[in-house]
């Protein structure tokens, strides 16, 4: 059973030797889906630190 044509050469460009990490070999597009998905867990990161946060210090009630 025979690759497609299209199959090989992302292969191809995939398996190449360079200092290009695989998640970014794709092109721009991979480029703003990994800034994307990178911001977005920083995002979630520091909602969650300020949940905690606000759940252990919470304001006393008088």
């Amino acid at each position: 059973m025979a690759l497609p044509e299209g199959l090989s050469s992302k292969m191809k460009v995939f398996q190449a030797v360079n200092d290009v990490p695989v998640f970014l070999k794709g092109g721009p597009i991979d480029k703003a889906l990994f800034g994307i998905t990178a911001g977005l867990c920083g995002i979630g990161l520091i909602s969650i630190v300020h949940m905690i946060y606000t759940m252990g210090f919470a304001k006393k009630k008088a």
